[in-house]
């Protein structure tokens, strides 16, 4: 197969599935590339270093769209090819390379900017506190990192304000 015809893609996966679904397609002799750092993780017993995805919820791909794209897309864990209009956006090869850099010589300078992951409108599960384990909705960003959320189980609304690390939207590993 000639090395010409293949391109970069990202490809969205299910939630949680970034590292399944690069081993997958690994496995069918994709070339990819998935993004991942470092980052600590706080539970009420401990804190303990994790591997996450700069990129939740996407693996890149180098492949024949014509050909391959298919093979990806019937991989478990997969859902559809970022596009536009449905064609498959090809991302610069020079691109890659710029993440591949800074995941290599400044992993800790890259922040996963879970604020953006929490919008307005956004469902929640509450990770600690008097609330923890209660579903919310984002309502808006407060000051500093936290969030406002609505509890809203009895047909009332209660909102609170909550530091984001508080906080788990389902987009994380």
């Amino acid at each position: 197969m000639i090395e010409l015809s293949k391109y970069w893609y990202a490809v969205y996966t299910h939630s949680r599935s970034e590292k399944k679904l690069a081993l997958q397609l690994q496995k069918k002799g994709i070339t990819l590339y998935l993004p991942i750092i470092s980052v600590k993780k706080q539970w009420s017993d401990r804190i303990k270093t994790v591997l996450v995805p700069v990129f939740p919820s996407y693996v890149f791909v180098k492949i024949d769209i014509r050909t391959e794209k298919l093979k990806v897309l019937e991989t478990p864990g997969s859902v559809r090819f970022v596009s536009n209009e449905g064609i498959p956006l090809v991302i610069d090869e020079g691109d890659i390379e710029i993440i591949r850099t800074l995941v290599t010589e400044y992993p800790e300078r890259i922040k996963i900017e879970r604020e953006k992951m929490l919008a307005p409108g956004k469902k929640v599960l509450i990770k600690k506190g008097p609330f923890a384990g209660r579903n919310a909705r984002v309502i808006r960003k407060g000051s500093r990192s936290s969030i406002i959320v609505s509890i809203s189980e009895m047909k009332m609304s209660i909102s609170l304000e909550l530091d984001s690390e508080q906080l788990e939207t389902g987009e994380e590993n």
